[in-house]
């Protein structure tokens, strides 16, 4: 096989959230079978990494008359897997991905339009045959589309698209006016196609257009289906659910494996657990944090927004004041939440807030704690809680999206499972599930039972690739949905 994937965003050359990280290493993983390339736009600014790359082609991309001069540039990582980067400075030289933490680059719309049409550009004056071309999120999802109304569509024939959904909360919405600057038939601005509530949805174009529809867990791929988890595209999932089916992510342990990790104080593994207390103490030290060590630590490390659970997490900490736990809060986002964990850190011993986000500090803290705290209101996949169990930190999540499909709820009588689940969205349900694990705690025995059980656990993205894998086989010996499309 032959396979293009597209993104936005992958490390080590860009990120933003959890999309750069399957970008960056699932195409890596699929190298190992079949040969692949990743291409992403050549974002440019002072936290830039040096990329040592090759210019291998050069064109113009045309929107709405105007001409884009486009530089393509290859860099090899090895015998099956390259990476193409497509350079546009007016577009990708900027501070940040797709604006800052509040609001997004008013040009969205042309940047990533932009990026498509200079990867359809790009395979049609080189006349590459794809066999698969895998689209992620809506900065990608015009593709299919694009292509199959190019002037050179032929090219794309045999392709199959593959569009993967990591987060269906965002869509690519942008006004009536832009369509004409797409140059495709009349008839798409309808709500059959890509109108959606008189404006250009790209998510919805890659959902029609494509001829399968991943999301990243299994459980998630059951929620869109639903009004509350849809985002008002759970109409239209449910037309197109016969193309569509959920791949867990999987969790790079060269990077998060406390046996390995160079980022903490003192490395240990199942056999060594008792090595974890340490790095709570040299944590605390360094941190300078008010905890005492016997003391059970909680953590969250968490982008601060309603999806993520905060507005619970907060409420929570009432009903948990008199327990033996302290609470360490990670994390950068929606202002309000920052101000309200500010000031709750600056009154309380017992909670404390690093308003920040920092990769080095997330692995000493995923060392240090106890137990981490994920009350997502939704969640698509989800890292953090798999990073939890490979450190046995004990995970307490809302039972939703992938936390569902990775975490196993605790059963005392079994001595089975890897953490605790809590369904309704609701504080009270939440510290109660808290509080259970309190009480579990006390049992060392049965708390280190727990850890292993977690710790044993492997959610290596070799599962995720030939899950992949056999779905992109089975998808090239169907019919492509693509060319059934008016």
């Amino acid at each position: 096989m032959n396979i293009l994937f597209a993104s936005s965003e992958a490390v080590p050359f860009s990120k933003t959230g959890g999309l750069a990280d399957v970008s960056g290493i699932l195409p890596k993983e699929i190298s190992r079978n079949e040969n692949i390339t990743l291409i992403i736009p050549y974002y440019k600014n002072e936290t830039s990494p040096k990329i040592e790359a090759k210019k291998i082609d050069s064109f113009d991309v045309i929107i709405n008359k105007i001409k884009y001069k486009t530089e393509i540039y290859k860099k090899r990582i090895d015998k099956k897997f390259n990476v193409l980067l497509v350079s546009q400075d007016l577009f990708f030289a900027r501070k940040f991905v797709y604006g800052d933490s509040s609001t997004a680059y008013p040009d969205n719309f042309y940047r990533f339009l932009f990026f498509q049409k200079a990867i359809i550009n790009f395979i049609m004056k080189n006349k590459i045959i794809y066999d698969i071309i895998h689209i992620n999120d809506w900065q990608t999802s015009l593709i299919p589309m694009l292509s199959k109304y190019s002037k050179n569509s032929k090219i794309f024939k045999n392709s199959i698209f593959i569009l993967s959904i990591h987060n269906l909360a965002f869509q690519g919405v942008f006004e009536k006016y832009h369509f004409k600057e797409l140059e495709i038939p009349d008839k798409l601005f309808s709500p059959d196609y890509i109108e959606y509530y008189n404006k250009i949805n790209f998510l919805k174009a890659g959902i029609i257009f494509s001829d399968s529809i991943t999301t990243v867990s299994p459980t998630y791929a059951k929620e869109i289906l639903r009004p509350e988890y849809g985002y008002g595209l759970n109409g239209l999932l449910k037309k197109y659910s016969f193309k569509l089916t959920g791949v867990l992510n999987g969790v790079d342990y060269k990077t998060w494996d406390p046996e390995n990790d160079p980022l903490i104080y003192k490395k240990y593994s199942i056999k060594t657990l008792a090595n974890k207390k340490i790095n709570k103490i040299e944590f605390y030290e360094e941190f300078n944090l008010p905890f005492k060590i016997d003391s059970i630590l909680a953590i969250a490390i968490t982008r601060l927004s309603k999806q993520k659970g905060i507005e619970l997490l907060v409420h929570s900490f009432n009903k948990l004041r008199r327990e033996n736990i302290n609470i360490l809060i990670l994390g950068k986002g929606d202002s309000s939440y920052e101000s309200v964990l500010a000031k709750i850190s600056k009154r309380s011993k017992k909670i404390k807030f690093l308003n920040l986000f920092d990769e080095q500090i997330a692995h000493k803290m995923q060392a240090a704690a106890d137990i981490l705290l994920m009350p997502s209101i939704y969640e698509p996949c989800g890292l953090t809680q798999m990073y939890s169990l490979k450190y046995g930190t004990v995970p307490i999540v809302r039972s939703t999206g992938g936390l569902a499909d990775t975490i196993e709820d605790h059963m005392p009588r079994t001595q089975s499972g890897t953490g605790f689940k809590f369904r309704r969205i609701d504080p009270n349900e939440f510290a109660l599930t808290i509080k259970k694990a309190l009480k579990i705690f006390q049992n060392k025995n049965e708390w280190k039972a727990l850890q292993i059980n977690g710790m044993s656990k492997n959610f290596s993205w070799t599962s995720s690739a030939n899950n992949y894998l056999t779905l992109y086989k089975k998808l090239l010996k169907k019919e492509k949905i693509n060319e059934r499309i008016d």
